[in-house]
């Protein structure tokens, strides 16, 4: 059996230099082709290729960030794989090319620098040689596939996000119809008019849960999902109010968004939050829970007599019975506005 091959490296300095081994470009076991880059290292500021001797498979010695002395063995390339026995036919060579290898050879700077474009390594593979890539592979590949760059969230997003994907939090939703208001105003103000209502006998669904328990809200802090142009926006109405009342603090919220006035409204944390997406055709649909938020009720378009409405509810505080008796209540006090 061939013995391994050293990998050395001569960086011709004073005796008393040492280089840094800033990182390997291929994994341990790896199958690296001669005059391949496999390492880059790092000696009085000047960064220095490490190529393969010949090929063969890798196995490292020094470790990323240690230091090393010119001439020193940094690793060995070893004719067979880790895993390899001795089951070649008599004659055969024992290096062998994998005939797939799904490690991608590149540095952290090529890795972040594709992360940042929204570039996959294992795609951009299939449009260069075997060999380690470069940022200008990157560039070329986007190039030539047409590939948009990543359009990173805005911070205001980000927060977004952090509420609407609560690791701790169990959401729950439940569908169902009520009957529409026998008022004149729109399905969004006997909504919001009706959740007033109900949620006067229902304290169990109004506050904020964590994974310590259930905080009840005092007063009513109704939030309003709205569609800005700096993305959904959650303004909030404190307090309770009669259909005109309801009605006039909606159009406020509508003027808010369309004219980005959101000086005109509060924002701050709700105690329980509606989403409209009725006007768009959408009847049934999961509302995402805004955690700490214990519920969220989604109206949907409304026929002649009812309105599809949609209640996601953590399921830590809430238990399903209680949901499904705070939809009944809603769907009997929407019968009393006028």
């Amino acid at each position: 059996m061939d013995q391994d091959f050293a990998l050395q490296v001569d960086f011709q300095g004073e005796s008393d230099s040492q280089a840094v081994l800033v990182h390997w470009i291929y994994e341990p076991g790896a199958f690296v082709r001669q005059g391949e880059i496999v390492a880059e290292a790092m000696v009085d500021k000047v960064t220095l290729s490490v190529e393969a001797p010949q090929a063969g498979y890798l196995k490292p010695l020094v470790e990323e960030n240690d230091t090393f002395s010119s001439g020193a063995t940094i690793a060995y390339i070893a004719p067979e794989g880790f895993s390899s026995t001795a089951s070649s036919a008599p004659g055969e060579s024992a290096l062998q090319e994998p005939s797939s290898d799904t490690f991608v050879p590149a540095s952290p700077r090529v890795r972040k620098y594709a992360a940042d474009k929204h570039v996959d390594l294992n795609e951009l593979t299939r449009w260069t040689e075997h060999r380690p890539l470069r940022v200008e592979d990157v560039d070329d590949f986007m190039s030539r596939a047409k590939i948009s760059p990543r359009q990173p969230y805005s911070a205001f997003r980000q927060q977004l996000i952090r509420h609407l994907t609560d690791p701790g939090a169990l959401p729950t939703t439940l569908h169902r119809r009520i009957r529409q208001a026998s008022s004149s105003f729109s399905p969004l103000v006997q909504v919001a008019w009706g959740v007033d209502m109900a949620l006067r006998r229902h304290p169990e669904i109004h506050g904020w849960a964590d994974d310590q328990g259930f905080t009840p809200a005092s007063e009513l802090r109704l939030g309003i999902a709205v569609a800005a142009d700096e993305g959904l926006m959650v303004p909030v109405v404190a307090g309770s109010h009669d259909g005109p009342g309801w009605d006039e603090v909606l159009k406020t919220l509508h003027k808010a968004a369309k004219e980005g006035a959101w000086n005109l409204v509060e924002m701050s944390r709700p105690s329980f939050i509606i989403s409209n997406l009725g006007p768009w055709g959408i009847e049934y649909f999961t509302p995402r829970l805004m955690s700490p938020t214990v519920a969220i009720l989604g109206v949907g378009q409304k026929d002649a007599t009812t309105i599809p409405v949609s209640l996601t509810f953590d399921h830590r505080a809430v238990d399903g019975l209680q949901a499904a008796v705070f939809l009944a209540t809603l769907d009997e006090v929407m019968q009393s506005l006028a």
